[in-house]
């Protein structure tokens, strides 16, 4: 990929949220969050979503891992709450964060909605966020 094309997925993949103001959050420890993205989980319904959904809570942590090598996305970055695999972050709002993850840049996740009644890929949502000084 060339510079431009790079510049382009950069800028058009969702990466231009850290230019505004209001996705960045202060914290008490003087370090803000930077909001890359809120999505529902991809494939919630495929893992462990639906057995622990009773316990997942507004506000849980979430650990995000890169899957480089995912047959089906080179850009694949799995989603666990604790040691449960929940699915992935869909795969047209992947690309910057793994990017960033393989750049050793920490990347967080966080629960920030959920919806018991509402069908299994749209039950979990998250926001997708890395923390600056």
């Amino acid at each position: 990929m060339n510079r431009i094309d790079f510049l382009k997925q950069l800028l058009l993949g969702g990466s231009s949220i850290f230019l505004l103001g209001s996705h960045v959050e202060k914290k008490a420890a003087g370090k803000r969050e930077v909001r890359l993205t809120s999505r529902y989980i991809a494939g919630f319904q495929y893992y462990r979503g639906a057995e622990i959904e009773n316990q997942l809570r507004v506000n849980d942590s979430l650990i995000l891992k890169r899957e480089a090598e995912n047959r089906h996305d080179c850009y694949a970055v799995e989603v666990y709450h604790g040691s449960n695999k929940l699915g992935y972050l869909p795969r047209e709002e992947n690309r910057v964060v793994a990017r960033m993850m393989d750049q050793n840049i920490e990347v967080k996740g966080r629960i920030i909605k959920i919806n018991p009644e509402s069908e299994e890929w749209h039950r979990v949502k998250m926001k997708v966020y890395y923390e600056m000084a």
